[in-house]
């Protein structure tokens, strides 16, 4: 059979799954002995190459919806003291990898995982990826219902399922009860929103969002969705992109094109062909989007308990403190945890009377419970330092250029959301900021120096709205010159309590196009 996609001609060759059964031999081999076809199987056990390409990976484990247990926390921050470099970074769908691994540490390392119910299994590849919800499910005193039984069902049918391991491409999937759009839906391939029929609580749906060069805002479907029906609904949009996906093109074959190129219309009429009528009808539960942020100390809804956000800059947590993070989770709760998607960390269950004597604790000086509105609302993706696409660093250069606004504008009194992604690839979500970069390179004079695009007014919830363009370059050595000047442009205009995106919103984009351009690369 020919193919024009290589990836398609070594899914035919050989199932992603089978890749397990040949990790052992290929342990054994250098990287540039491994055939390429193999390189991109791998992703199926959750181990990527990472950059440079010498032999060394990642491996990401799936916590669908964010939920781990201490004891799986103390494994997985063994597991990075011992093979990476003592550092974890959590993902932006709540997952965890660990860095600098070989194929040999990974002999050692699934099974350990394994042992402690934590799984590796398709964290990567054209397959259904880990679940994204509610960090707070099961605790949440607004969640419509406790999300926990359903995702564990949706995730559980999936995993390892052979019906699955060969989808055009990846397939991401949502689900959350919570009212401030926790998973934010509408840039999923398909996500389960809270809504109500006649009193009884369930979900609406949406299907094809999607980021990346071309984004697209996912489509509402017409059903009331009860939460017995729901892997239903997922099994059938899994489906329908597995039967009828492109696979010619590599950068036109998620789901979102798919949807786009049907309608609405048809895509519900074909879920519905295999699931059987459902209904119509109910009211979306929904309230302003809280970006997936749960900082400090909040009331469950169980009595007398409470749970406790922490910010951790960049995505990252040192293995130590991740261990030391379990061990005040069993002596102060009840053992458990939650990432968030937002790359921080909650500790859940922790009794009322003990929350003042556990926030003592001198590791939330390092890890703070209240952030800055800009260094703990910012977001980043991977960088230059791991990742193969992406031209420059991230990490630290936001990082850098948010506590430099904080010093600049101590008093803006709310969040401002500044996301910096390395590539067109958009990983670190800049079309959702507030203030969104996308950076590059470029020459600049006589110097190939780093870039970015900028664009603005991005967010999710009600009203979503992807950020607005501006054209040009920004040179890094004007970027938080220009930065400064869109931030005080946003004070200067802005009504009580009115936010970056509502400023946006309601001014003419050329406005501030005016205000870059003195920054641009000429």
């Amino acid at each position: 059979m020919e193919f024009d996609n290589r990836n398609e001609k070594w899914k035919y060759e050989k199932d992603g799954l089978e890749i397990f059964k040949d990790l052992a031999k290929l342990a054994k081999k250098e990287f540039k002995e491994i055939d390429p076809g193999d390189v991109e199987r791998l992703k199926w056990a959750g181990i990527y190459a990472q950059r440079p390409r010498d032999g060394h990976f990642l491996v990401r484990v799936k916590l669908p919806s964010g939920q781990v247990t201490a004891a799986q926390a103390k494994v997985l921050a063994d597991l990075a003291e011992e093979y990476g470099k003592g550092e974890i970074q959590i993902t932006i769908r709540q997952a965890v990898q660990i860095h600098n691994i070989t194929l040999k540490d990974a002999l050692d390392i699934l099974p350990r995982l394994e042992a402690v119910g934590l799984s590796s299994v398709e964290a990567c590849g054209d397959v259904p990826r880990t679940i994204l919800g509610n960090p707070l499910a099961g605790i949440d005193a607004e969640e419509l219902l406790d999300t926990r039984p359903i995702v564990e069902e949706v995730f559980r049918f999936f995993l390892g399922n052979p019906e699955f391991s060969n989808l055009p491409r990846k397939l991401k999937i949502s689900i959350s009860a919570n009212p401030h759009d926790a998973g934010f839906a509408r840039i999923n391939d398909l996500a389960f929103v809270p809504a109500k029929l006649d009193g009884e609580a369930g979900f609406h749906a949406y299907i094809g969002g999607g980021l990346s060069a071309e984004p697209y805002l996912a489509k509402k479907l017409p059903f009331f969705i009860h939460p017995e029906n729901v892997l239903k609904v997922a099994q059938a949009a899994a489906t329908l992109f597995r039967d009828e996906g492109y696979r010619e093109k590599r950068t036109h074959c998620r789901l979102k094109f798919l949807v786009d190129d049907l309608g609405i219309e048809a895509v519900a009429a074909k879920i519905e062909a295999q699931t059987g009528e459902l209904p119509r009808g109910g009211e979306e539960v929904t309230k302003g989007w809280n970006y997936g942020r749960f900082y400090g100390v909040h009331d469950q809804k169980q009595a007398g308990l409470v749970y406790v956000g922490l910010h951790l800059p960049n995505g990252h947590v040192q293995a130590k403190d991740l261990a030391h993070f379990a061990e005040l989770a069993e002596t102060f709760g009840q053992g458990r945890l939650r990432t968030t998607n937002s790359q921080n960390l909650i500790l859940t269950d922790i009794p009322a009377e003990k929350a003042e004597e556990l926030t003592a604790d001198e590791i939330f000086t390092r890890y703070p419970l209240a952030p800055g509105f800009f260094t703990g609302y910012a977001s980043s993706c991977t960088g230059n330092a791991y990742c193969n696409f992406a031209p420059i660093e991230t990490k630290y250069r936001l990082q850098k250029l948010a506590l430099a606004m904080e010093d600049e504008f101590p008093a803006i009194g709310l969040p401002l959301r500044i996301n910096l992604t390395g590539c067109s690839h958009a990983c670190a979500q800049p079309q959702l900021a507030d203030i969104g970069l996308t950076g590059g390179r470029a020459k600049v004079g006589n110097e190939i120096v780093p870039v970015y695009t900028l664009q603005l007014g991005g967010h999710l919830g009600p009203h979503a709205a992807f950020a607005k363009k501006l054209e040009g370059k920004i040179p890094d050595s004007q970027l938080e010159a220009c930065v400064r000047a869109l931030i005080q442009h946003y004070l200067n205009l802005r009504k009580a309590g009115e936010s970056f995106h509502q400023v946006i919103a309601r001014t003419d984009i050329s406005v501030w196009q005016n205000l870059v351009n003195p920054y641009k690369a000429s």
